[in-house]
């Protein structure tokens, strides 16, 4: 008996090759806890039934020796998601047909069904536990053609006292296989959400996530009344780097850029790809001095970079800043007066810094000082 619980639903016809190597491993460990434990039911009935050697011998190949070639069986075929989805229905058929041959005694019998459905409904659904019951009465009917109909179904108090373990430790141990299922699905889904939110090369906030938490700060200076500004930043002539050195240069220029930024920048602040060569960041709380002066800061060590040999930003940046002011309606407002003062920036000469709502830049004499 075993079970798979991360495949809740019915797999889709068009499986890759090698799908589900993983899925037959988990079952695998699964069933040979759960065959071990049920040869210990229907040993304990066949022993009471005095039954022959051809079920004893069927009895110790079921438990101790199919889950081995069923791993095996699967691992070969070409997708052994598939192979081992046609496990489980052998195991249903199996359990259908241990019910007639211990004469539809009770406890076993209905404990083994029960664990095989609970196999069946957490690899794959309502579909497949429907298909299970299906096995289960197919394996009722070779049993019946095989061995007839007798009816046995008190259980003693040997049989009771042998379905213990598999009635205590198999749903424990199906309970902590589900619980590693849905810790590595938990972790793959924060993955793929922080995948959802981060830019694939430099990986700052993409600018949907980045714009999300913009919002977000405007709407909590809004409510509490505290300052808060925006930047925006442009690599200057960035379009050389890619003509003259290539693509590949260009990417590892904006790498190096957006590691800079993370250094340079507080832990709260939100730190975004706006666009190409564009950047963002969302300072929380920062006054419009204390804003200016971490730009100053980042301008002078990027100019003083970009003339050093072998530079990993050979370029300049220019910069567009504006605080949130109460006369703004919403944080679009908010990013197009930062977005007119880059442009300005970029307007009079590049390498300099505009504010919002000020004639002067700050250009690059001022910066140094």
């Amino acid at each position: 008996m075993a079970s798979e619980t991360d495949r809740m639903t019915e797999q889709p016809a068009d499986l890759p090759a090698g799908r589900g190597k993983r899925f037959v491993e988990r079952l695998y460990r699964l069933r040979i806890v759960g065959f071990g434990l049920g040869f210990l039911c229907i040993a304990s009935v066949l022993l009471g039934q005095q039954r022959g050697i051809v079920l004893w011998s069927l009895a110790v190949f079921h438990g101790f020796i199919w889950p081995h070639v069923a791993r095996r069986a699967a691992l070969a075929c070409e997708v052994p998601y598939r192979g081992e989805r046609l496990n489980l229905m052998a195991d249903s058929l199996f359990g259908g047909f241990w019910i007639v041959a211990m004469q539809f005694n009770v406890l076993p019998g209905v404990l083994i069904l029960v664990m095989l459905s609970m196999d069946n409904i957490a690899a794959g659904g309502v579909r497949l536990f429907i298909r299970g019951i299906g096995a289960h009465a197919a394996g009722i009917a070779v049993g019946v053609l095989v061995m007839g109909v007798k009816f046995a179904p008190m259980s003693t108090m040997t049989t009771i006292i042998a379905c213990l373990p598999l009635l205590i430790i198999y749903p424990i141990a199906f309970g902590w296989a589900m619980y590693q299922v849905s810790q590595k699905l938990a972790a793959r889904t924060r993955e793929f959400e922080h995948l959802s939110r981060t830019d694939g090369l430099t990986k700052l906030w993409n600018r949907r996530h980045w714009e999300g938490q913009l919002a977000v700060e405007f709407e909590r200076c809004r409510a509490n009344g505290y300052a808060s500004c925006l930047l925006l930043i442009d690599l200057d002539h960035f379009k050389r780097i890619n003509d003259t050195l290539g693509h590949p240069a260009g990417d590892a220029v904006l790498i190096a850029f957006a590691d800079l930024l993370r250094r340079h920048f507080r832990a709260g602040d939100s730190i975004g790809r706006y666009g190409g060569e564009e950047f963002g960041v969302v300072l929380p709380g920062a006054t419009l001095r204390e804003t200016q002066a971490i730009v100053r800061e980042l301008l002078m060590r990027v100019r003083e970079q970009a003339h050093e040999p072998g530079a990993s930003c050979p370029c300049t940046i220019s910069a567009g800043i504006a605080q949130l002011t109460c006369d703004m309606p919403d944080y679009h407002r908010w990013l197009l007066e930062a977005d007119r003062s880059l442009y300005q920036a970029k307007a009079q000469g590049r390498d300099r810094i505009v504010v919002a709502g000020t004639a002067a830049p700050v250009a690059a004499a001022d910066a140094r000082t």
